[in-house]
């Protein structure tokens, strides 16, 4: 490690944080925000992106916290990458941990804190290393961004203080296989209210201004008026350049859709009503000037041509006008990704199938999304399968939808440049500027929530072609209906150990094929079943709220317990008798069955879901796939479910 250099709170590239924070920030303080989140969002990354959450407490997890000094892993990984973010709440009182973090095999940790002075000490450090430092303590939810480099390994423990506690959340975003901060350390000294963070090696601060100044000049788009049905380019640029800034005006009540096609591709990158695209937000990626007038700051690099099209898909006739700020570049880089954006509405949920907000092929990275009318919280939240289409798929899970947004409790508001949240039904944005979710071959992204509800979504990513790669209904085509039953609680010990072989306790396969019904039971509600059905989304099989087939489970505590036992059974068809690779991802106890052969039993994995090929021997004719799964709290909250992909 580089230790030349300490990078201290005292640099003069610094800007005042704590002017930059607060949620009614002043135009020019926006703009900077701006240059440091946007300037180069678009080069596309290559990491591999991780997620870990939790939901704990002692009546949810027996024998795990056991009183003051009792020790818990969150995080244990190999390799080289860097926590990135992290998100955690609790009751009222004093902090329930010590956060403590062992950078590349330390035995005493470099990085130790409580949520409190975590928060305090990271809204003092000036220097820009993240987009946004830190955040506003809104409501008990705390948020720390400041990069946790390792190059080795790292291990990320929290020490109980207190005797016992009520409810704790947390969710811990981090990449491996990523050498931007190489040679850096992050350091603490000082401890409660004295707590500061300190960098070691690391060359130079996020710059606080435009990377080039280079021209940009001001394209006026006139207004036109479109009839009911039409379709009109407002304006056409030529590049190469990059779109800075786009501001739509339109009618009142007018129901236009915003499109974008860059080089004459045959397929448009932007496809969103223009007010769910724009929405209500006043922040660093949206800003609205007033009523139907609103401006997207998201940059739209493009080599030859840009096409800003508006179509008109209401019954009246409807107006636009705007005007693009473009920055004239001497090359598109072949780095660069185009900018996309996708509007998706799922018509009524059921509750226990998710409202899909993207599936799309192709290389590039996510940036994230914009909500409307998704419910109450408890509905549900984030899913992610990146690359499973791929090898080595990963899969990034969230807890509570609140909770994605940086908020908590139901909180409201801005964390710039993060996070804007206006309600569930007027609609809220997050946007991972700190740690976007590069693909390589597929990425799909999900949203749970209660039933009969209609929500709505924005996609935004960046990707390395113009075309549109999206899969209408999620991959319906490649989709494949599974019979699935239960959940069906675990008996476990008051050490947390489960009582009977955990597969006992589900119904034979046959006595469900008779026709047969069983309880299902979460933690307090329950139902009596026989098959139910569910479909996959492409390769994977989201089973988390199985449960609402037959519950209404009004409260998230009903998603999980100590354990819970599922089965999911599918038919695969062969010309011939023949061994079949499969690609299986899971992260809690599961097994695979081929025609009552068990070919794959694998246990729980500590950093959420991992992928093994295995061998699926196929007779000709007909064969029945079983799959018995669990639930645990463990390092994906509660998430049910597994990834199948046979080499047909």
């Amino acid at each position: 490690m580089n230790t030349a250099r300490c990078l201290l709170a005292s640099l003069t590239l610094a800007l005042p944080l704590a002017g930059l924070l607060a949620a009614d920030l002043s135009d020019a303080e926006l703009a900077r925000l701006r240059s440091r989140a946007l300037d180069d969002i678009f080069v596309l990354r290559d990491y591999r992106p991780g997620k870990n959450s939790f939901v704990e407490s002692p009546e949810r997890h027996i024998g795990a916290w056991t009183g003051v000094g009792n020790r818990f892993t969150l995080l244990d990984v190999k390799g080289e990458g860097s926590i990135r973010h992290i998100w955690t709440t609790r009751g009222d009182g004093e902090p329930y941990f010590d956060w403590e973090f062992y950078v590349d095999g330390e035995t005493t940790p470099s990085v130790r804190f409580t949520d409190e002075a975590m928060a305090a000490a990271a809204a003092q450090f000036p220097v820009p290393v993240a987009p946004g430092n830190a955040l506003p303590v809104h409501n008990r939810a705390y948020n720390f961004f400041l990069p946790v480099p390792f190059e080795k390994s790292l291990r990320l423990d929290v020490v109980q203080r207190q005797p016992s506690f009520w409810l704790w959340f947390c969710q811990i975003d981090y990449r491996l296989e990523d050498r931007s901060l190489r040679g850096a350390r992050l350091l603490t000294s000082g401890t409660g209210q004295g707590l500061a963070f300190h960098y070691l090696g690391l060359e130079q601060a996020r710059r606080t201004g435009p990377a080039a100044n280079l021209a940009r000049e001001v394209v006026e788009v006139p207004e036109a008026t479109l009839a009911p049905g039409a379709e009109q380019v407002l304006a056409r640029l030529a590049g190469p350049a990059i779109a800075r800034e786009l501001r739509l005006r339109w009618s009142p009540d007018a129901k236009l859709r915003l499109l974008v096609r860059y080089e004459d591709a045959a397929t448009f990158a932007v496809n969103s009503p223009v007010p769910a695209f724009f929405g209500p937000f006043r922040g660093v990626s949206y800003q609205s000037h007033a009523s139907n007038d609103a401006s997207c700051y998201l940059p739209m690099p493009f080599r030859r041509s840009l096409e800003l099209v508006v179509r008109n898909d209401g019954s009246q006739p409807a107006a636009a006008a705007g005007r693009l700020v473009v920055e004239r570049v001497p090359t598109f880089a072949p780095s660069w990704g185009y900018f996309h954006a996708l509007h998706q509405r799922t018509e009524r949920t059921t509750g226990h199938r998710l409202h899909q907000v993207l599936y799309l092929r192709g290389r590039g990275h996510w940036l994230g999304m914009t909500l409307y009318k998704t419910g109450h919280d408890h509905g549900g939240g984030d899913f992610a399968v990146v690359d499973g289409e791929g090898d080595r798929p990963a899969f990034l899970h969230g807890i509570n939808g609140e909770d994605y947004f940086t908020f908590a409790w139901f909180g409201k508001g801005a964390h710039h440049p993060y996070a804007v949240a206006h309600s569930n039904d007027e609609g809220r944005y997050r946007h991972h500027f700190e740690n976007v979710y590069p693909f390589r071959h597929s990425l799909a992204i999900e949203w749970g929530a209660f039933a009969d509800l209609s929500p709505e979504s924005v996609a935004v990513w960046y990707q390395d072609t113009a075309e549109d790669t999206t899969v209408p209904d999620g991959a319906a085509a490649e989709s494949v209906e599974w019979d699935v039953f239960g959940p069906v609680p675990i008996p476990h010990d008051a050490a947390g150990k489960a009582a009977v072989p955990i597969f006992s306790v589900l119904p034979a396969v046959a006595d469900l094929d008779a026709g047969k019904k069983f309880e299902c039971r979460g933690v307090k509600e329950h139902f009596t079943s026989g098959w139910m059905k569910e479909r996959s989304v492409g390769p994977m099989l989201n089973l988390t709220y199985v449960a609402r087939h037959g519950m209404k489970i009004d409260y998230e505590a009903e998603l999980g317990g100590m354990g819970h036992a599922l089965l999911a059974r599918r038919f695969m068809e062969s010309s011939r008798a023949r061994t079949v690779r499969c690609l299986f991802a899971h992260d809690d106890p599961c097994e695979v069955w081929v025609n009552d052969q068990r070919v794959y039993a694998g246990g729980q994995h500590f950093n959420g879901f991992e992928s093994a090929w295995i061998d699926l021997p196929l007779r000709e004719g007909r064969n029945e796939v079983v799959v018995r799964l669990t639930n645990y709290f463990n390092r994906n909250f509660n998430w049910a479910g597994f990834l199948f992909r046979p080499q047909l």
